[in-house]
């Protein structure tokens, strides 16, 4: 069997792994995009998608970015210093490695804040037009939770704005700046606030308007559970929102189900197969 475990150095010389495992005589690849400060094997989800996925002759490409834990001291980056557009540059190198492989038609799928970098990437991206289907595991609003999750969100912000003024945008706020999850750079904590437009070119639940999510025209998948969601506006909201702004997206909530998919991997591989199926995404 060869090594499961894939590495690529992207165009800004950064170096990322990822699982690898490719379907017999696939040319159909699920590539993955992790949510905040995870990585391409943390989910069990994943485990039990690949296994799945497998059997319909689609290989999977689960992949770490410059998101990928909090801080990785040998190269600079992680969660707690990323900047939201820079996804672009992972998301390119993750598609150029998996058309050098061979495969032909791609399902690009993200999960928590990786949902914001896909549709994000939909807008910006180079290869948009070697994406087949846009799968949204757990869709999520990263910047409009800040000011609900944190005290003194403001003054925090502010303080973050004059360290970058002074030149010490790579200085760490307090950990509890980041709703007590992880400390951040003090221009990641901007970057990841309400002052990044690039963020309205994401999933801005909370502003109640998704024009960049609204304009893709492949197949959409969104699945969702119903705790311990990150949507800011409550879930059924989020989703009519969704349907709205994107008639053609097929969404579903998983009962009893958490942000993860714990004890509900059987489930969400049992939808994001029929998806595919609908979509002629199998090749068995």
């Amino acid at each position: 069997m060869s090594y499961p475990i894939v590495q690529i150095k992207t165009s800004d010389n950064l170096w990322f792994h990822a699982l690898h495992l490719h379907a017999p005589n696939s040319k159909i690849v699920f590539l993955n995009i992790h949510g905040t400060a995870s990585n391409f094997y943390e989910e069990y989800f994943i485990e039990v998608l690949t296994g799945k996925l497998a059997q319909q002759g689609v290989s999977m490409l689960s992949t770490n970015n410059r998101g990928t834990g909090v801080y990785d001291a040998w190269q600079g980056n992680g969660a707690a210093v990323e900047i939201f557009s820079d996804c672009l540059i992972d998301i390119n190198s993750w598609i150029e490695f998996a058309l050098e492989q061979g495969y032909e038609r791609i399902i690009l799928s993200g999960h928590s804040l990786g949902t914001e970098k896909v549709i994000y990437y939909m807008t910006y991206g180079k290869y948009t037009d070697k994406v087949s289907a846009l799968v949204l595991l757990a869709p999520a609003t990263s910047p409009g939770s800040e000011p609900i999750l944190v005290k003194d969100y403001e003054e925090k912000l502010e303080s973050a704005r004059v360290l970058i003024q002074e030149g010490k945008g790579k200085v760490f706020l307090d950990r509890n700046a980041y709703g007590g999850i992880m400390p951040k750079s003090a221009e990641s904590y901007v970057d990841f606030s309400d002052l990044n437009p690039k963020f309205d070119d994401a999933l801005p639940f909370h502003k109640k308007h998704l024009p960049s999510f609204g304009k893709i025209k492949i197949p959409i998948l969104a699945v969702i559970g119903d705790q311990e969601e990150y949507t800011v506006i409550p879930i059924k909201e989020a989703l009519a929102l969704m349907r709205k702004e994107n008639p053609d997206t097929k969404i579903i909530q998983i009962s009893n189900c958490d942000h993860d998919f714990q004890k509900n991997e059987e489930k969400l591989s049992e939808i994001l197969i029929e998806f595919l199926k609908e979509n002629n995404l199998c090749s068995r």
